[in-house]
């Protein structure tokens, strides 16, 4: 089959799915570990400048944005492993892919992999609104708070 052909259809099981699931939640925990060791936990400049960097990349064109437009343009990019919305200055993420690695790999929810996460999420939220952006882990567990102050 040519790889180049527009109907190239991937037929994958369950199964194949679910070996994919265990492979990214391992090499997400192996990424955070490494940055957090390398940088002594101070990983939040590494995602954030990831997260600008991503945020030049997205189909998103906001004019003079509020960050309750951000936010709800980020929940539709992301809807397919992220249920998040903002209260206020307020983050609550509901259902999360991050949660269901840590949960997978029997990390504790708000560690490196977490704290990694949210500041390339708030360096995205950054790069479309145009400002500093700072998010603060509040509690973890079944839902995620987190309060998010633009500067």
């Amino acid at each position: 089959m040519n790889t180049t052909d527009s109907s190239y259809v991937l037929d994958l099981s369950p199964e194949d799915y679910q070996k994919a699931t265990v492979e990214v939640a391992f090499l997400l925990d192996a990424f955070a570990s490494t940055i957090d060791n390398i940088m002594g936990g101070n990983t939040a400049p590494v995602g954030r400048i990831a997260g600008r960097d991503t945020a030049s990349k997205l189909p998103i064109s906001l004019t003079d944005p509020a960050l309750q437009d951000v936010i709800a343009e980020l929940s539709k990019q992301m809807h397919a492993g992220f249920d998040f919305t903002l209260d206020g200055d307020g983050l609550q993420f509901k259902s999360c892919i991050i949660r269901e690695m840590c949960a997978l790999r029997k990390i504790k929810t708000g560690g490196a992999l977490c704290r990694l996460f949210h500041s390339y999420f708030d360096g995205i939220v950054n790069g479309l609104l145009f400002r500093p952006v700072k998010s603060t882990i509040i509690s973890v567990g079944d839902e995620c708070q987190l309060q998010t102050a633009v500067q």
